[in-house]
């Protein structure tokens, strides 16, 4: 018989959501845990797996403690064991809450860094599981690199757990080389760490990052929630996405080429966004908040009347699908100058004619003199900024996270193009 899994990582237990418009226990993680648990129970599922960060550091022991024994007690009493490893933020947490052997149908696997395997019952199957887990918050070699799988029973499929990262080679959490996972002999595996959801391998084995089952932030948009994972007969396994997160981020895009005045523009924009959600309610099921961020694109002469209509924008709340609701968290103006020729304009010694050639060599990732010198005048600006105390506050909020290198190219290329407009429109006045 198949085996069902429930797989996921990075729940974060002890955080909410931000930018959600009204407070609700929905916007708490501790929601979908729950909300996993029920759908485990009620579906037959043969185990669930975690793959770290369970528990958010920043709010450890007290917030998890009690949603997490709840949902072990549960599950425990449907017959439905669960296997983990710990993540940078439980390494400490999830050893402490399990200390008491309370739960024999729960595997912290991994301890103290050193690789662990467990075979578990399944109805009449069995499955073998491979752990590791962080032995502290910062790890800077390859885990992957040393586990050893002459232990294992080559006769029954195998899930590897892993919390680390494939992206960056020098990260301090457990930088991870992804040929190693490949050419490993485990038929899949499932590793914690990156909140966006990510297949890393689609053949044998299958390498998944679930992401995180809750969206936390506008920078995990779309759907987000646990995989179904099913290993059927033979070296088959299947994987399917349940958007099971109450909180849903997403991006939507106009066009404002031909757009004259605000009623207009505000018809566009609340039409098309309400058509856009209304248009597709299996997507927004399980979702009682959608938060938009609203990018503009196009060409207007005038991008700094826009940057007026929309500064209310972000009120905007609306109840659709029935208990759905919809908000919108910012309006980014993306949107170019009208102007015939700018390369030509590029070429004008005066105002405009500069600010044209800084949006060419940014728009083709070019290099200049001029653009040199203002990138690195602004990064010594928002270095200051970042060591004075008088904004320390400020930097809990996510909006106010450091820019990298491309976040800040694309604020400084949207600036320019706002720039470009209103000198474009002075010299129209005069």
């Amino acid at each position: 018989m198949p085996i069902k899994l429930l797989v996921t990582a990075d729940l974060h237990l002890g955080r909410t959501s931000s930018a959600v418009p009204k407070s609700s226990e929905e916007n708490a993680t501790k929601y979908t845990w729950k909300r996993l648990v029920k759908y485990a129970v009620d579906n037959n599922i043969d185990a669930v797996a975690l793959a770290g960060d369970v528990v958010d550091r920043d709010n450890r022991f007290y917030e998890a403690i009690g949603p997490l024994q709840e949902g072990f007690e549960i599950l425990g009493e449907a017959g439905i064991p669960v296997v983990m490893v710990s993540g940078n933020h439980d390494f400490d947490v999830l050893p402490d809450i399990l200390k008491s052997d309370k739960y024999d149908h729960v595997h912290l696997l991994g301890k103290k860094g050193r690789w662990e395997q467990i075979t578990v019952q399944c109805g009449e199957e069995y499955i073998q599981f491979l752990g590791w887990s962080f032995p502290k918050q910062h790890i800077n070699q390859d885990p992957s690199s040393a586990y050893d799988v002459k232990e294992l029973d080559p006769n029954l499929p195998t899930v590897g757990l892993l919390h680390g990262d494939v992206y960056d080679k020098n990260s301090n959490y457990a930088p991870i080389e992804l040929s190693n996972l490949v050419t490993s002999h485990v038929d899949s595996w499932i590793i914690g760490h990156m909140h966006k959801p990510d297949i890393l391998n689609n053949n044998a084995p299958l390498i998944l990052y679930p992401g995180s089952p809750h969206a936390l932030s506008a920078k995990e948009s779309g759907p987000h929630g646990p995989n179904i994972m099913t290993l059927g007969d033979g070296d088959s396994i299947s994987i399917e996405q349940l958007a099971l997160s109450p909180v849903r981020y997403e991006t939507f895009t106009i066009d404002i080429t031909g757009i004259d005045d605000e009623t207009d523009f505000r018809d566009r924009l609340v039409g098309d966004l309400t058509d856009w959600v209304q248009d597709q309610p299996e997507e927004f099921e399980h979702a009682s908040s959608v938060v938009f961020d609203v990018e503009l694109n196009g060409r207007h002469t005038n991008l700094t009347e826009f940057d007026q209509w929309t500064q209310f924008a972000g009120e905007f709340e609306q109840v659709l699908l029935g208990d759905t609701e919809v908000s919108i968290r910012k309006v980014k103006n993306l949107a170019e100058p009208e102007v015939e020729n700018l390369e030509q304009l590029a070429g004008q010694p005066n105002p405009p004619g500069t600010i044209a050639k800084m949006i060419l060599d940014l728009e083709n990732g070019e290099d200049s003199e001029f653009l040199n010198d203002f990138m690195s005048e602004f990064e010594d600006s928002l270095e200051k900024i970042n060591r004075n105390k008088t904004y320390r506050p400020l930097k809990i909020r996510e909006e106010q996270e450091l820019m990298d290198l491309s976040e800040t190219k694309d604020l400084l290329l949207r600036e320019c193009r706002h720039l470009l407009a209103e000198l474009l429109s002075q010299n129209e006045q005069l």
